[in-house]
């Protein structure tokens, strides 16, 4: 009880800091479509994807590495190796980036060339110093700075759009400034700057890191491939109108994202200190059989709410947009779900075995999507996303049982994946209909969810009193 009550005092904190940014961050991409055609908001997306691919060659995935030392270790020595080791490797890397870029640049040009890459060395440097704050334990630093980034990027971008007119370059300035700023911040006022020391600097220790982190490479390459490879396939079949529309119905299932990445937070945490229980199997069991119903829960009211929503946030043009998401959202129920077992790599410190699963499940998505895309559309392509996770989460289930023993919860996902196909279906009727499945989602998930909802507001008057 003790630990479960932990892991819900950081899912608060993570949720306060990071839910509010979140949201803020969730109205832009819907206030852009007023203001970028399909094709613009295509483009940007390519952008974003293609930076999220090169980073882990970057950063070596050395942010995940930063976390796991300060975790197991907070005295200040072990800070200024970790800190000062990975710094130094961050300099080189993203040297060599700017020198290969500058290289490519010259015989194939680059659009955006020098911003590009200040987005992608203000990005990893900002990650990385967040991650270390973190480390550190300093959580409510890590949540106030998450905010200030967002609000800084969100009034740039709506400047820059509305005002200036600016289009795509100026979303990547915004973000650009953002990274700066907050990395300034963490800098002075998390006194990060202290901890550098040139001595702390080895081989040794900077092998030690990367033996740690190189292994999570290929496998966020994999989550990669399974989430975002298929916006270029779109883009060879369909154009680039298509990946903008296929954009925005991510965006939906992002409300799902949001909850999930904040509980991740406060998990990934709680899973590697409490990974040494006695009793930590039954207690990781625990976990996810209300993580899975969470999941479900809210994916179902997003489902309910989806058509009529987008009718109302998002320009005619990026309407159709509502057919895709039932279908995107249920590929991020099985990448949560694979993510919670995933934890399980990271506490062991087995990272290599997260390689596997990853790898099967993007050459699942890859190859679908050229086999359906060019067929079914959207259709195709959204199914080939919830295909790839899903073997990436068979995978891990199947893997996990060598490190350790959870009861996966068949039947509640079964019965929770009925409902989310009912609501699904519902959302092609008339208007009178779609009301009506809005209400019926909120009667079915109040039956289910009552032990919690009643859990919840025990603890609300605990708290805060009658």
């Amino acid at each position: 009880m003790k630990e479960t009550k932990s892991l819900l005092s950081l899912t608060i904190l993570y949720t306060v800091g990071n839910l509010s940014s979140k949201v803020i961050s969730f109205v832009l991409v819907f206030f852009t479509t007023f203001y970028l055609s399909k094709e613009d908001v295509g483009a940007y997306d390519l952008i974003l994807i293609t930076l999220s691919l090169i980073s882990p060659f970057v950063t070596f995935q050395l942010t995940d590495a930063a976390l796991r030392w300060l975790l197991d270790n907070d005295k200040e020595e072990n800070s200024k190796k970790v800190f000062s080791t990975i710094t130094a490797i961050f300099l080189v890397s993203h040297s060599i980036l700017y020198v290969l870029m500058f290289i490519y640049d010259y015989f194939f040009s680059i659009k955006y060339f020098n911003l590009l890459f200040t987005l992608v060395l203000f990005q990893s440097i900002y990650l990385f110093l967040l991650q270390c704050i973190r480390g550190l334990g300093k959580n409510k630093m890590y949540v106030g700075v998450g905010l200030i980034n967002t609000f800084i990027y969100v009034s740039l971008a709506i400047i820059a759009l509305a005002i200036f007119n600016f289009k795509v370059e100026g979303l990547i300035y915004a973000s650009i400034i953002a990274g700066l700023v907050t990395s300034i911040i963490l800098l002075f006022s998390g006194k990060l700057y202290t901890l550098w020391d040139s001595k702390s600097v080895t081989v040794e220790f900077s092998k030690t890191l990367l033996l740690y982190s190189v292994p999570l490479i290929p496998n966020s390459l994999s989550w990669w491939a399974i989430s975002s490879a298929n916006r270029y396939i779109i883009l060879l079949y369909l154009g680039a109108a298509a990946n903008g529309i296929f954009a925005i119905a991510y965006k939906l299932p992002t409300i799902l994202l949001m909850f999930v990445n904040i509980f991740y937070l406060a998990w990934q945490e709680k899973s590697i200190l409490s990974y040494e229980r006695e009793d930590r199997d039954e207690y990781y069991t625990t976990v996810l059989k209300k993580y899975i119903r969470i999941l479900f829960s809210i994916s179902i009211l997003i489902v309910a709410t989806n058509k009529i929503a987008l009718s109302y946030i998002v320009s005619k043009e990026f309407f159709e947009a509502w057919q895709y998401t039932p279908i995107l959202l249920l590929s991020i129920i099985f990448s949560s779900i694979a993510g919670f077992y995933g934890t399980g790599y990271l506490s062991a410190k087995k990272t290599r075995g997260a390689l596997t699963s990853s790898l099967f499940g993007g050459i699942a998505t890859v190859g679908l999507s050229f086999l359906l895309i060019p067929k079914f559309g959207l259709f195709g392509a959204s199914f080939a996303i919830v295909f790839g996770y899903l073997v990436l989460l068979i995978i891990r289930i199947i893997h996990m049982k060598n490190i350790f023993s959870i009861i996966f919860p068949y039947k509640l996902v079964i019965i929770m994946s009925f409902l989310l196909i009912l609501v699904s279906v519902l959302n092609y009727g008339n208007n009178y209909v779609l009301f009506g499945n809005v209400l019926l989602a909120i009667i079915l998930l109040a039956f289910i969810n009552k032990k919690e909802l009643i859990e919840m507001r025990i603890l609300i008057q605990n708290k805060f009193g009658r």
